[in-house]
């Protein structure tokens, strides 16, 4: 069986005492999150969380006028309000928004005071081992994290953002594709990617010439039979570069060069052969779904129908059958 994260676990609390939310908020942002309210304020808190180990997605409301000190954290937070308003408080400068609007909140380079007033939002928590992981990083610290360089998406991110976000949530959720640890990850990966690409931040650096030197055979041989002997897992970037003894950007080069391809694509493809041998091997009655098959091996079920089709001429529905 694929292994990968544990299932996505749900949390909800709807409570009107403040010492009771702030304990729990201590709790899921390891007591680094600070919040005050003034001694009228009305306090109830409402929060639906799924977590999913590197990623968290969570629908908040908070009917009152609060402040949170916004501190350095590894971890990022990205807001999507669904009503009220946030305002940043940062030196001599703020950022507001309203309804509709994305934006980060904690971050790596945060700073400042966040207020928010009579707020509802989906709040995305991405762990900073995702994001080095996404963003190339490795683990000797070669290549950091992105500093982020606005809370404000660069034009087009947001509804690029939302799509996202509600794509990866309704994953989370739903039973059959939650129970589906390559799927998790990849949609934990997704969520990271596109936050990476919708925020402005400090990219990683193009490819070196010790990149181009290392992108050879050899280098491409070491990273096909480590996908090969670990397709049912887990697989990232920065596990294939480490596995070739190379760095991210040097087994992409070699990909490119050599196959015409990325590493994850040919991992998908890999994935997706396999699938196909687990659906002719089925027999009648033995339980076998194209939907599970799907997604154990990764796949939504309109993705997974979508690339079956184009690679073996029959929907994965007729194989079962056959």
């Amino acid at each position: 069986m694929p292994t990968g994260p544990a299932a996505p676990r749900r949390v909800s609390l709807a409570t009107s005492d403040p010492v009771e939310a702030r304990a729990f908020l201590d709790r899921a942002y390891g007591g680094r999150l600070q919040v005050s309210t003034t001694p009228d304020t009305s306090w109830r808190m409402s929060l639906d969380q799924v977590d999913a180990d590197a990623v968290s997605s969570a629908v908040v409301q908070v009917p009152a006028d609060l402040t949170f000190d916004m501190v350095r954290r590894g971890d990022l937070v990205i807001n999507a309000l669904l009503d009220g308003g946030l305002r940043f408080d940062h030196g001599k400068s703020s950022d507001r928004f309203g309804p509709g609007d994305v934006c980060l909140a904690n971050h790596p380079g945060s700073e400042g005071v966040a207020r928010t007033r009579e707020v509802r939002l989906r709040a995305v928590t991405l762990s900073e081992r995702l994001l080095t992981d996404v963003s190339g990083g490795t683990a000797d610290g070669r290549v950091g994290p992105a500093q982020f360089l606005s809370l404000s998406p660069v034009t087009g991110g947001t509804s690029r953002w939302w799509a996202t976000n509600r794509f990866v949530d309704d994953l989370l959720r739903e039973p059959v594709t939650a129970a589906s640890p390559l799927l998790i990850a990849q949609a934990s990966r997704l969520l990271a990617a596109t936050a990476l690409a919708v925020f402005p931040n400090t990219v990683v650096p193009p490819p070196t010439p010790a990149d181009r030197t290392d992108a050879h055979p050899v280098t491409l041989r070491r990273a096909t039979a480590f996908i090969e002997a670990n397709c049912e897992r887990d697989v990232s970037l920065a596990d294939i570069a480490r596995a070739a003894s190379v760095t991210p950007r040097a087994v992409q080069l070699a990909f490119r060069r050599h196959l015409d391809t990325t590493p994850l694509a040919h991992l998908r493809q890999l994935r997706l052969r396999r699938a196909h041998e687990q659906l002719s091997r089925a027999t009648p009655g033995d339980g076998t779904t194209v939907t599970a098959v799907a997604a154990q091996w990764g796949f939504t079920p309109s993705r997974f129908t979508e690339r079956y089709s184009a690679a073996y001429g029959a929907l994965p529905s007729q194989t079962l059958r056959s």
